[in-house]
């Protein structure tokens, strides 16, 4: 397969909303290393984008730029799109 976006510039396939009330903690990290902000939807997702635009090897980074599509047991569908990669 060929893409034609390069895998830390893809969008992420969720929005990172916040609202009153909300048990998480939800946002934006301005991800220094490639100048844009990427979304984290967890203190660990946010702790783990600080580790990465820290780390001289990383060139980019993508917050759910994808879902993951399943059956479960009983056949309905799941998806999940996972955090940060």
């Amino acid at each position: 397969m060929c893409w034609s976006v390069p895998f830390e510039r893809a969008g992420a396939v969720r929005q990172f909303t916040s609202h009153r009330g909300q048990c998480s903690f939800s946002g934006l990290w301005f991800f220094a290393t490639s100048g844009e902000h990427v979304g984290f939807e967890s203190w660990l997702e946010r702790d783990r984008l600080m580790l990465l635009d820290a780390d001289p090897d990383v060139v980019g980074v993508s917050s759910q730029p994808f879902w993951l599509c399943w059956q479960d047991e009983d056949e309905r569908p799941v998806r999940h799109a996972p955090p940060s990669a």
